[in-house]
């Protein structure tokens, strides 16, 4: 049997490309400085423990599969995941690491889903964009179960709207990646050691 571990996670500012730079000064006009760096230093710490889970569970890089969100099928893969990883997304340095040590990244998404997707942000349509997340979802399973053979375990570093699991063949065994209530480092810090 298969297995894939459903990685829920929140995008930070090196994936909005374009729109980082706008993301981050409205959030200070609102907010203020202090509060960005806060919300830097909590992504910081979520990735953390996300990384210190999946060391938790021992897995084979060579039967590991990895599946991002947003990471469209082109041939370009690792060079997409390299772009943003220079950019200081600890999203995709994870995803690079992994990779070093042997997993496979796999091409996730149609990128005419993702065109679509990039056409209707800023609609107000709600109908419209869940409609586009769910024809997502689906085209997320299916790539999944055409590409994770028996005996390997997939990865799915997926925003926590989506609901890919749901259409997975039987033959897919899910889990969710647990995490520590707070990173080791995190505890270190919080005693002053």
């Amino acid at each position: 049997m298969a297995r894939l571990i459903y990685i829920p996670v929140l995008h930070g500012s090196a994936e909005m490309g374009s729109a980082a730079e706008g993301y981050k000064a409205a959030f200070i006009a609102r907010f203020g400085e202090e509060k960005w760096r806060a919300r830097r230093l909590q992504m910081d710490a979520i990735w953390r423990r996300i990384e210190a889970s999946i060391a938790r569970l021992g897995l084979e890089a060579e039967k590991m599969k990895l599946y991002q969100d947003s990471l469209p099928i082109c041939g370009r893969e690792e060079a997409l995941v390299g772009e943003l990883a220079a950019k200081g997304s600890r999203n995709h340095q994870l995803l690079l690491r992994l990779v070093r040590g042997g997993a496979s990244l796999v091409g996730t998404e149609s990128a005419a889903l993702l065109n679509e997707e990039y056409r209707l942000m800023g609609s107000r349509d709600s109908k419209a964009a869940s409609a586009l997340l769910e024809r997502r979802d689906r085209f997320i399973a299916e790539r999944i179960a055409a590409t994770l053979g028996e005996e390997e375990v997939g990865l799915l570093f997926i925003g926590a709207l989506h609901r890919v699991a749901r259409f997975l063949p039987a033959r897919i065994e899910v889990e969710y990646l647990q995490l520590p209530e707070r990173a080791e480092d995190e505890r270190r810090e919080g005693n002053g050691e």
